[in-house]
């Protein structure tokens, strides 16, 4: 085993000063980042960022400068940081160039600056094309009041019902049910608590009376108000005790510790039965006149609207209401048992229409409509001389058409032969 030597004192010190060389040297990273030092942002936001706004050849230019910046403001690796701080002063010497008056460099910015201005205008219109598409599909889910009402209970007061239901409306309801849950259980556990605390303090009573060579009835049948007032009543007794005999004993369930133990639990609940109450005032409260009138006022239009819905079904038009009620049918179990006219009977019943063979047919089987002559007049049957009239019609076409068949006959014959 070879034996390393110790270094020569004039080696040593020669390693001493190539280390204070070099020391100094060293790259020393700074414990902040970078984009939180002044060496950093006082030229950038200072220099850099304004220069350029300042040397913009145009407003769109100087818009595109502004997001650029706020796209990169959040850059936080340091060579991606000076790429992007390398081409702002290139823009910067560029923007300069052009403003001393270079073509070049004019042609090119005032070429950009229209390519700016054009993308700008069209991403405004996909905008405003976006906006109107959400806005339409707001519109369709939006909450409409039809003059009905969600009863009131421990949960709320009288409600309108909207359809659909607003999304805050079931989540108040929902809570609330769950607080109250929540607020019972609570309610059961310090009453279990109080319980356990009434029988320690008549515990604790009993065995200073036994001390004392006393007897001490049992308190088990007790239950609820009586079994508090029974400690309370012992409580006493022990104070008196304490004070006439000056026992060094301390209570620490009965005495003058008791009111200790029970004020927090009387507390919370003078504070359940306090959102008791708030619940049954929400239930009993009256309701809103205002909101009243609007129900009615719901139910008014609601009736004009589909007055106005049939009208134009009747005129011809096909809603969503019309082929709604075209689709349906009776239920399986009818309809398995229903002959092929009676299906048909039951589609025609369906129909809005409510002229021609449709409405002969709804009058047939005693269906409400509009107007119950209209099957008549359509036919011609209401009024004796447009019947006539058709009659005479239909009595010549007849015998025109008569007459054609038997000329045709004929000539068909005279060519044959």
């Amino acid at each position: 085993m070879s034996v390393v030597p110790i270094p020569l004192p004039c080696s040593a010190a020669h390693r001493i000063r190539i280390a204070s060389l070099i020391s100094p040297l060293k790259r020393v990273r700074p414990r902040a980042p970078f984009y939180e030092l002044s060496a950093h942002r006082v030229p950038t936001l200072w220099s850099l960022y304004r220069s350029l706004l300042r040397h913009a050849p145009g407003e769109n230019i100087r818009f595109r400068v502004r997001m650029m910046f706020r796209k990169n403001q959040h850059v936080v690796k340091a060579h991606s940081a000076k790429e992007q701080l390398v081409m702002g002063y290139k823009w910067l010497e560029s923007f300069k160039r052009a403003e001393q008056g270079d073509i070049k460099f004019q042609n090119i910015f005032s070429r950009y600056e229209r390519m700016i201005a054009t993308k700008r205008e069209k991403t405004a219109w996909k905008m405003r094309i976006l906006e109107a598409f959400n806005w339409e599909a707001k519109l369709r889910s939006r909450p409409i009041f039809k003059g009905s009402f969600i009863r009131p209970s421990f949960d709320n007061k009288l409600l309108p019902r909207l359809i659909p239901q607003p999304a805050h409306i079931t989540g108040m309801i929902v809570r609330r049910r769950l607080a109250r849950d929540r607020r019972w259980e609570q309610r059961e556990t310090l009453k279990s608590w109080a319980h356990d605390l009434r029988h320690e303090s008549l515990f604790e009573h009993a065995l200073l009376k036994s001390a004392r060579g006393e007897t001490v009835g049992a308190a088990r049948h007790m239950k609820g108000r009586m079994l508090g007032d029974h400690a309370n009543r012992c409580a006493g007794e022990v104070v008196q005790l304490l004070r006439k005999e000056h026992l060094l004993w301390a209570p620490v369930y009965t005495g003058g510790a008791k009111s200790e133990w029970d004020e927090p639990f009387l507390k919370r609940q003078a504070e359940l039965k306090e959102c008791m109450m708030r619940d049954i005032s929400r239930y009993r409260a009256a309701p809103p006149a205002g909101l009243v009138l609007q129900g009615k006022q719901a139910r008014r239009e609601k009736v004009a609207n589909k007055t106005i819905q049939r009208q134009r079904e009747r005129s011809g038009e096909v809603t969503a209401a019309t082929i709604k009620r075209r689709r349906s049918a009776p239920p399986a179990h009818v309809r398995e048992l229903m002959t092929p006219k009676q299906l048909l009977v039951d589609r025609v019943i369906r129909e809005a229409s409510e002229g021609g063979w449709s409405g002969a047919v709804k009058a047939h089987m005693g269906v409400y409509m509009y107007m119950p002559e209209k099957w008549k007049a359509e036919g011609g049957w209401e009024d004796e001389e447009k019947k006539k009239l058709l009659d005479d019609m239909e009595r010549k076409i007849r015998a025109e058409n008569e007459r054609r068949r038997k000329h045709s006959k004929l000539d068909a014959a005279s060519l044959t032969e």
